[in-house]
């Protein structure tokens, strides 16, 4: 049995499961606060995940299609997000060096995926509305 979507049931799913990510990073959020541990990484990934979800909810009825505008974007998304997330990797690793922030292996490494999410799908996003084919 095939489930056919169509816009207003893919848009909704999408920002179903952004407030569902955003309740868990807001609910991981204050547990690490509360223990004194912020940011633990799990609670800025989630966060990442209901950026990219909510984006994508803005996304899906011109990604549904798969035309030339849609595949436009795509491709210019991730080249303008290569540059953006090398700049950033540059900051961060300024910011290391120089003891501004201080974070463990793994907060780093959540900090980074969380950067790398929220840029591509935001880049989607900015492109979508500038984009006009």
């Amino acid at each position: 049995m095939v489930i056919k979507m169509d816009n207003k049931f893919g848009q909704r799913l999408y920002i179903f499961f952004g407030f569902i990510f955003l309740l868990f990073s807001g609910i991981f959020g204050i547990s690490s606060i509360t223990r004194g541990v912020f940011p633990t990484g799990q609670e800025l990934v989630m966060f990442g995940i209901s950026v990219m979800a909510f984006c994508l909810a803005y996304l899906h009825p011109q990604f549904k299609e798969n035309d030339e505008r849609s595949k436009l974007i795509r491709e210019k998304g991730m080249f303008y997000s290569y540059f953006i997330i090398v700049s950033i990797l540059i900051i961060l690793s300024g910011l290391f060096q120089f003891n501004v922030i201080n974070l463990n292996g793994i907060q780093t490494v959540y900090l980074v995926e969380t950067l790398i999410i929220v840029t591509v799908f935001l880049s989607f996003v900015v492109l979508s509305k500038t984009i006009i084919v």
